[in-house]
């Protein structure tokens, strides 16, 4: 079994600031990104399935503190998470009501891609994602 992962603070950092210069590029407008918390009932997950070891692995490393944000465009009302689903999944698991993110904010107005995926996948909380064996 191949080894898991995990995406450290600082590169959750970096990741944002990368995502956001591919947003910038494929969109054509600007995004500023704000550090903030976001209640885990207004996250919207943008993939369907999660890997139940890594997930397993989360869960261990969030009891020991492991803190890296996740990275979500807010869109109505609404947080579509780019990155961190296995985060965002497993601190609502364990009771959190909120998690920390790095928000990719819209300078212009445009309807992000990954809304139109969460929509085609019918994915509108966290609790509509399917955990598999691996």
């Amino acid at each position: 079994m191949s080894r898991i992962s995990l995406i450290s603070r600082e590169g959750a950092f970096k990741r944002a600031e990368r995502i956001k210069r591919e947003y910038e590029a494929i969109y054509g407008i600007g995004f500023e990104l704000e550090r903030t918390f976001i209640p885990l009932e207004d996250a919207v997950p943008t993939q369907k399935e999660l890997s139940e070891s890594k997930l397993l692995v989360v869960l261990e490393e969030i009891k020991h503190g492991y803190d890296a944000p996740t990275i979500a465009i807010p869109y109505r009302d609404k947080y579509y998470i780019i990155d961190g689903h296995h985060r965002a999944f497993a601190l609502k698991k364990l009771g959190f009501e909120r998690v920390e993110a790095i928000l990719l904010k819209p300078l212009g107005e445009f309807l992000p891609g990954i809304v139109k995926t969460a929509e085609k996948e019918g994915l509108k909380k966290l609790e509509d994602i399917k955990i598999v064996r691996n």
